[in-house]
């Protein structure tokens, strides 16, 4: 079961690189891959770019995120 954090170490991407295609903190990356912050829909789509996969994986990453978190 894939979380963000697992999808980004994937990719190869840094949380600074993650930032940077959605025009947030690495704190915020960190906090989604935490399940603290929860992603909007206009951020799907530049992060699954940004990590090569598509917007479905990382809607399911997200959502195990959260799950994780509990």
């Amino acid at each position: 079961m894939e979380d963000l954090k697992t999808l980004r170490i994937q990719s190869g991407k840094t949380r600074k690189e993650a930032a940077a295609a959605l025009g947030v903190t690495a704190n915020a990356i960190s906090n989604y891959e935490n399940g603290h912050r929860a992603l909007s829909t206009a951020q799907v789509i530049p992060l699954a770019e940004c990590y090569g996969v598509g917007a479905l994986e990382v809607l399911e990453a997200a959502l195990n995120s959260c799950r994780n978190a509990r």
